[in-house]
């Protein structure tokens, strides 16, 4: 008589083929998920960040504004008001440069710096009691370019 050779799994290795399969969707389910949340939350971190710079050029412009609106004093406490600004969107830069990598800023630190050197600038020749005109459209440049940067890295 010939038997037949049964092929195939038994019953207890196929329930536990498919409770291995069960499993392993299941730890996908939830390593996906967990991967949506992490980008939606550095999605917001970024966001969060490009809206205190916007914010804090905003702020610097309003300084610059005030120079050329009053004289004497006033002028050097809204330099160093617009100083104070220039600064926390510098440390905005670095901090999202430290979460996301050190190509990763806001905007290029060279154009921080560049307005941070010209409201130097401004310093020193209001100081001396001389004219800030030609410093003050070269800080608007400045501030520009900042403003464009913050504007690519919204889009």
């Amino acid at each position: 008589m010939y038997y037949a050779q049964r092929r195939g799994l038994n019953k207890r290795s196929r329930d536990a083929l498919i409770l291995v399969i069960l499993l392993l969707l299941l730890a996908l389910v939830v390593t996906t998920g967990l991967y949506i949340s992490l980008v939606r939350r550095d999605a917001n971190a970024e966001a969060m960040l490009l809206g205190e710079g916007e914010n804090e050029l905003g702020q610097a412009r309003a300084s610059m504004s005030q120079i050329s609106r009053v004289g004497g004093s006033f002028s050097t406490q809204a330099i160093s008001q617009m100083r104070q600004h220039l600064y926390a969107v510098a440390r905005l830069n670095e901090i999202a440069s430290k979460l996301y990598g050190t190509n990763y800023g806001l905007v290029d630190d060279a154009a921080i710096y560049r307005a941070l050197d010209t409201v130097s600038i401004c310093e020193a020749r209001l100081l001396q009691g001389q004219g800030i005109d030609e410093q003050l459209q070269t800080l608007r440049v400045n501030l520009d370019q900042i403003e464009n940067q913050l504007r690519i890295r919204r889009i």
